[in-house]
């Protein structure tokens, strides 16, 4: 099922509002105190599952021998995902600074890993089989901002984002639904790398003095993919489209957060 881009902000938002609503109460009700920002290397490790919206990689045929199709005519793969389990780590730097009284930063290096089985799709809209998988590897920089209030303060709500890397490898097949080919006759293969971009909100509990238990809900948006489209029946591997598109998704994550 696709997730419109406009409903996945929609819950960013609606997370980070009920996050900031009841803390900013909280911190009117503070007075005066407010934390003293100590600064120090951590180490996350993150575990969930991830949704990724069903995506069209979309060409323009240019069939090479023997490889049917025809020159000028429309690829167009759109290709469903299953819910998949995801896993993340980062290391991670607490910057010891407030910023405007109440925020203190991080910035960290995040390495994140989901690979979705193929669920369903179709080419040019026709009625195929479809089967398979796709590998998608990330690497960032992330920025994240915790909303501090006190020093001794066991919730802690935080949000951020990142930017980087990805490299996703697409192992996706497909034949017509004839009741004849038993095997792929066409695929959408290669492994590509694109920009990635991800936006989360979360909330961090502290349960002891070095170790902080963490939920999350992150957006990520790799673009920029770039794959082919092959006959793979009888086992060739013939050109038939250069196909373009990118990989969505939206992520619940939970885990811990060692502070050294």
């Amino acid at each position: 099922m696709r997730i419109a881009t406009t409903q996945i902000f929609s819950l960013l938002l609606a997370t980070g509002a009920a996050i900031l609503l009841p803390t900013a109460a909280f911190a009117q009700d503070g007075g005066d105190e407010r934390f003293e920002p100590e600064g120090g290397f951590y180490v996350t490790l993150n575990a969930g599952v991830t949704s990724p919206s069903d995506e069209t990689f979309e060409g323009i045929q240019a069939p090479v021998a023997p490889s049917p199709g025809v020159a000028g005519a429309p690829a167009n793969v759109a290709v469903g995902f299953d819910d998949d389990f995801t896993f993340a780590g980062a290391v991670g730097y607490q910057i010891p600074k407030r910023l405007f009284g109440v925020f203190q930063p991080s910035v960290e290096l995040e390495y994140s890993y989901a690979s979705p089985d193929v669920s369903g799709g179709a080419f040019n809209g026709g009625n195929q089989t479809f089967e398979g998988d796709i590998d998608v590897n990330t690497f960032t920089i992330n920025y994240r901002s915790e909303l501090r209030l006190k020093d001794d303060q066991r919730v802690v709500p935080f949000w951020g984002g990142g930017i980087g890397i990805a490299d996703v490898d697409a192992n996706v097949g497909y034949f017509p639904n004839n009741g004849v080919a038993n095997a792929p006759t066409f695929g959408v293969q290669g492994s590509d790398t694109g920009l990635v971009l991800h936006s989360n909100a979360g909330v961090s509990f502290r349960l002891t003095d070095k170790i902080d238990l963490e939920a999350r809900v992150r957006y990520q948006r790799v673009s920029g993919l770039d794959f082919e489209r092959t006959f793979v029946a009888g086992g060739n591997s013939a050109f038939n489209a250069d196909v373009s598109g990118r990989y969505e998704t939206v992520s619940g994550l939970a885990g811990l957060r060692f502070r050294f």
